[in-house]
């Protein structure tokens, strides 16, 4: 496969605003959501998800969920008596979202507490995950998927990393700027929010963060900034380049537009796209996806969606 993405799913319940009682309910989950984007843009069976569900009925029904589009579930474990995380979404007037989350009986968070867990896993050309997932998870088995991720890009492998910042997930910030800062020096991409940085790092800006990841890693960096200009560092460069976006679009909901850029600019990369047309591709999705309600879009909507200009 292409991409072997980690992470926590959840069962995200979303408010409609057409029946205030009444929730849709999705897959959801950071890092499960770029990969349900990219399996879509790049094909079936290119994309696997390594994480761990329970054997209840939410977990059968996100664990078919994420094979009907087209995911390879080799590496989704399945442990008896577990029941998922689950994630309730509200949105205001401008489509900015707010969460309730209750994901402390996910089976994910110990799921690599045992280092047996992480043998005998499908090989990918790239691995991707989120601070979120290195956040949820028990000290001894982050330190355990720090090391299997250090020997697999030792074997060849890329690392993808999503800075993903939520800061009541870690026990304290300075801890999440150890972590987040250790697995950015190991990635060979990274691909931070401007948001991000200010919550760990405290930078003041744009600049400012570029400035404080380049002594930080060596790795290729899309820095977006909340839908303004996107830097661009390509590996070990000293300096960057600003892409700008296209004019913003009215959001209905916001949730999931950065998961779905990050999965457009690894297909559109993975294509062979310049790192303009990939923005730019990265941006049409997300564009498409804050226009409709949920972290994922309907199939149907992202029909005429290029990854390459022509």
């Amino acid at each position: 496969m292409d991409y072997l993405c980690i992470g926590e799913p959840l069962i995200e319940f979303t408010a409609m605003p057409d029946r205030p009682e009444g929730f849709t309910r999705n897959a959801g989950g950071d890092t499960l959501n770029t990969a349900i984007y990219l399996s879509r843009l790049l094909g079936a069976g290119r994309v696997g998800y390594l994480s761990c569900l329970g054997d209840d009925g939410h977990s059968l029904w996100l664990r078919d969920r994420i094979a009907s589009e087209g995911i390879d579930t080799t590496a989704l474990s399945a442990r008896a008596g577990a029941r998922p995380g689950l994630s309730f979404v509200t949105t205001d007037g401008a489509g900015e979202r707010s969460f309730a989350y209750w994901r402390e009986q996910s089976p994910f968070r110990s799921h690599f507490d045992d280092p047996q867990m992480l043998r005998a896993l499908p090989h990918a050309g790239t691995v991707f995950l989120s601070a979120v997932a290195l956040a949820v998870l028990h000290p001894a088995g982050r330190d355990n998927l720090m090391a299997w991720l250090q020997a697999r890009r030792d074997q060849g492998a890329r690392l993808a990393f999503d800075t993903n910042y939520r800061a009541r997930l870690w026990s304290d910030p300075q801890m999440a700027r150890q972590v987040i800062g250790r697995m950015a020096a190991m990635a060979d991409l990274l691909m931070p929010s401007l948001d991000d940085l200010q919550g760990v790092f405290g930078v003041a800006g744009p600049q400012a963060a570029m400035q404080a990841l380049i002594p930080m890693t060596g790795a290729e960096i899309v820095l977006t900034t909340g839908g303004g200009p996107v830097l661009h560092r390509a590996c070990g460069a000293a300096s960057w380049t600003t892409h700008d976006l296209p004019p913003a679009v009215a959001a209905i909901d916001t949730t999931g537009a950065g998961d779905s850029f990050n999965a457009a600019w690894l297909a559109a990369r993975q294509q062979g796209a310049t790192v303009p047309q990939a923005v730019q591709a990265a941006a049409r999705l997300a564009a498409i996806v804050v226009r409709h309600p949920g972290a994922v879009l309907p199939r149907a909507a992202m029909t005429h969606l290029t990854l390459k200009d022509a």
